[in-house]
């Protein structure tokens, strides 16, 4: 029995000793003498170790990086040289003050609404715009300056100017030598320098300034550096410092009114200069009929210039004198045909919302009856009681 006993204890000692052994795998002194006993195990083994640990080696150049691609070299951009602009033409190159040519090229005219070319009316709001900056108390309006271009040259001949708003064609007024009914004489005074003329002096563009009232007024309105009578925003920001002259409030219909009769002597003119100027405020333009064909202006257009004190003011305002034998007629003016040249239509029956007709004049009442003369007495009879 003890000996059966000693031989249970030694076989689960060495059972034990190999389960130590199996668990610990190839590591260990069991390892090393299996592979030096087999030498296919050590050569396995050894291209397995090498396998693992790759020997380095020194790189002959630098690899970029996996997953990204050098960028190739980009192209300098260069701009394309715009053509070189042609060489302008020139058309009879004369003097600034003859009629026949300057040889500046026309810009495109562009009508506005109310029939003024663009670039006059951007003549007339910027110099509206500077004396409001630089005499606040004027209020000299766009539409004044408009009314004084239609009348002074129709707003720079129809637009002709080129780029820079001068006129192609110098726009002159008549010679002031008195020849003409109406027109002064009025020597030259800058030796034609402005107007072409060494003997007397003549109106100077689209604003017809004399040259001696220029020399004072004279204004540089497109900011080119000069200032030229021809060039619309030049001329059209001297009439403005002209008319706001002396303190003047262009506001008030009084001062307004001598305003322009300071700019031109004349009832006719002044008329027309506001009616064409209430014309353009309210957007639109005058008829024919709106417009002063005689010496006396429209009624009223110089009533408050008279109550100034203005003579040529105070005579136009005036009615005119009749003689003693005359009868005066009613000056309603008949309507204007709808169409020039036809005939206007006759008056037409009314037929719907007819205003009531006149009642007739009642009949005279008669007159009354002057009253009857009472009847004589009755003398009583005799004997009769």
């Amino acid at each position: 029995m003890r000996i059966r006993g000693l031989v249970t204890v030694a076989a689960l000692t060495v059972g034990a000793a190999a389960t130590l052994g199996s668990s610990t795998g190839s590591s260990g002194p069991v390892s090393a003498v299996d592979t030096r006993q087999n030498p296919a195990v050590e050569t396995a083994a050894l291209a397995s170790a090498t396998r693992l640990s790759p020997v380095s080696e020194p790189q002959d150049a630098y690899l970029p990086p996996a997953g990204f691609v050098a960028p190739a070299p980009r192209v300098a951009r260069s701009q394309r040289a715009a053509p070189p602009p042609p060489s302008p033409v020139v058309i009879n190159p004369t003097s600034p003050a003859s009629p026949t040519g300057t040889g500046l090229i026309a810009a495109p005219v562009i009508l506005s609404s109310l029939g003024i070319p663009e670039i006059v009316l951007n003549a007339y709001r910027s110099a509206e715009l500077t004396l409001m900056v630089e005499a606040p108390k004027c209020g000299v309006p766009w539409h004044l300056l408009a009314g004084i271009g239609r009348i002074e040259s129709g707003h720079a001949g129809g637009g002709r100017t080129d780029s820079s708003g001068t006129t192609v064609t110098p726009i002159l007024g008549p010679v002031l030598d008195g020849r003409l009914a109406g027109n002064e004489v009025i020597r030259d005074t800058d030796r034609g320098a402005t107007d072409g003329d060494a003997g007397h002096d003549r109106a100077v563009g689209p604003m017809q300034f004399i040259p001696s009232t220029w020399a004072k007024y004279a204004s540089d309105g497109n900011a080119d550096g000069a200032a030229d009578p021809n060039n619309v925003f030049d001329a059209t920001l001297a009439a403005a410092r002209y008319l706001c002259s002396g303190g003047l409030d262009l506001r008030d219909p009084l001062q307004e009114t001598r305003a322009v009769l300071r700019y031109n002597n004349s009832g006719t003119y002044a008329a027309n200069v506001i009616t064409w100027s209430n014309a353009y405020r309210n957007g639109g333009t005058p008829t024919p009929s709106q417009l002063s064909d005689s010496s006396t202006p429209p009624p009223g257009s110089l009533t408050d210039a008279a109550a100034n004190g203005s003579d040529l003011a105070r005579e136009l305002a005036a009615p005119p004198e009749l003689p003693p034998d005359a009868t005066p007629t009613p000056t309603t003016p008949a309507p204007a045909p709808l169409i020039p040249g036809l005939p206007a239509l006759p008056a037409l029956p009314c037929v719907f919302f007819c205003p009531p007709a006149d009642p007739a004049a009642p009949a005279p009442a008669p007159a009354p009856a002057e009253p009857a003369a009472p009847p004589p007495p009755i003398a009583p009879a005799v004997g009769v009681r």
